[in-house]
């Protein structure tokens, strides 16, 4: 599902973020992304679904080598991956409904397969009944919970959070990284970054950790 080799990224100041990075990440697997702050991970996020480039290097999504893709095959490339924030990135000023409806509206899917899909998204993160809610009027884990069912509504192969849980107390955390799971179970390959090492224990999945760019391990 996900392969990188040989990764590097290095910015425009000259700083390299990182160094020589390779992993892979088999379809159906949920995998924990791990490091110290700046080690990283948000980085290797953003190189799966190409918000950036890598310097030099190869990176394999879904089937798709991206440093072969054509621009005009980059909206239709991003639909097949799920992407949570931290921070959400919810606009305010729509409902529940709208914000995750974006990525339908955007994608032309007709107004009736909208409103199933949303639903059903709602649903699956226990949000059915906040639809009309506006985000300000939402706790944290809510809105959290918005910006996962947004990611899911496309119906993605592929799902990845940045630091999805850091915001949250631990029950909140606990009850988004079982969500990810529960998809994960129903064969979503999940990708986590995350430096919340209780979340990474109670799930005992596998863990691929980074320092300062560079891979630490990658059992």
């Amino acid at each position: 599902m996900i392969e990188l080799k040989h990764v590097f990224k290095r910015y425009p100041l000259g700083t390299e973020a990182l160094s020589d990075v390779g992993f892979a990440v088999a379809k159906g697997e949920m995998v924990f992304l791990t490091g110290p702050s700046g080690a990283g991970k948000s980085t290797v996020l953003k190189l799966i679904c190409l918000l950036e480039r890598p310097t030099r290097g190869q990176i394999v999504v879904n089937g798709h080598d991206l440093g072969r893709l054509a621009p005009r095959r980059l909206p239709f490339f991003r639909r097949e991956i799920g992407v949570v924030f931290q921070d959400n990135r919810l606009l305010n000023e729509r409902t529940v409904f709208d914000n995750v409806a974006l990525p339908l509206v955007v994608a032309g899917v007709a107004g009736d397969d909208i409103r199933k899909r949303v639903l059903a998204a709602l649903d699956k993160v226990g949000l059915r009944q906040r639809e009309r809610s506006f985000p300000p009027a939402l706790s944290g884990g809510e809105q959290q919970r918005v910006g996962i069912a947004r990611a899911l509504v496309h119906r993605p192969a592929l799902l990845i959070a940045d630091e999805p849980t850091g915001n949250l107390d631990a029950a909140l955390s606990d009850d988004i990284i079982d969500l990810f799971r529960e998809f994960n179970d129903h064969g979503v390959t999940v990708l986590i970054a995350t430096h919340d090492l209780r979340q990474i224990e109670r799930s005992r999945k596998r863990v691929i950790r980074l320092g300062e760019g560079h891979m630490v391990n990658a059992p």
